[in-house]
């Protein structure tokens, strides 16, 4: 496969267009190049196609429950029965509400299981705990800056050359809070949720606070 700069996808498994998720998407794509797609805006048959034609492929997303949304497990299996190319490698970036690492990273555990059933080049992921919290603002405003940002910059580098990143790179970039900070943490982020419900009309106090 000829290398050209079409040759990385950078896959946004987020619903959202100006989230955490993407952001980091647009900082990789600033030093690596590449196509940037929309999984949630597109048809996921249009996706796979380039895909196949991707020597390098960046899945970013929102953790959940434990993992990525559902329409990327929905993307994996669909991927599963596709004939990708050879000698293709994969990377993930997963990002979260809580500052903890191993709270998040069973999503990248899953796209190491996904690529080791496919025929892919597990080339590692990057974990981001708080991630929540930027809602879409540069990784300079993490609460953790001064470590995040150049592990997540060397990450990218690592996409750059092709080579595998090392999970050290996040781990030892985020200190997990202690007692005091994770109350602190979790009240803000409740506060944050409710804000966001109340400019949609609702209130964490309704029944069914989600459904209108």
């Amino acid at each position: 496969m000829t290398k050209n700069k079409e040759s990385l996808l950078l896959i946004n498994a987020s619903p959202r267009l100006k989230g955490t998720s993407v952001m980091l998407l647009h900082r990789i794509q600033r030093v690596t190049g590449g196509e940037l797609v929309h999984l949630y805006q597109g048809e996921i048959t249009a996706v796979l196609e380039k895909m196949k034609s991707a020597e390098k492929i960046v899945i970013s997303g929102p953790c959940y429950v434990n993992s990525y949304p559902s329409r990327v497990v929905h993307l994996l299996e669909e991927a599963k029965q596709s004939e990708m190319g050879e000698n293709q490698k994969l990377y993930g970036v997963i990002n979260g509400g809580m500052p903890y690492v191993h709270t998040h990273k069973s999503g990248i555990d899953s796209l190491e299981l996904f690529a080791e059933q496919c025929g892919f080049t597990w080339m590692g992921g990057f974990v981001l705990g708080g991630g929540a919290m930027l809602d879409g603002r540069a990784l300079e405003k993490h609460l953790s800056s001064k470590k995040v940002v150049p592990a997540f910059d060397a990450f990218t580098q690592h996409i750059l050359e092709g080579e595998p990143s090392p999970d050290v790179l996040y781990t030892q970039a985020q200190t997990p809070p202690g007692i005091v900070m994770t109350h602190v943490f979790a009240r803000l982020l409740s506060f944050l949720v409710t804000r966001k419900l109340k400019k949609q009309g609702l209130h964490p106090s309704d029944k069914y606070p989600c459904v209108r």
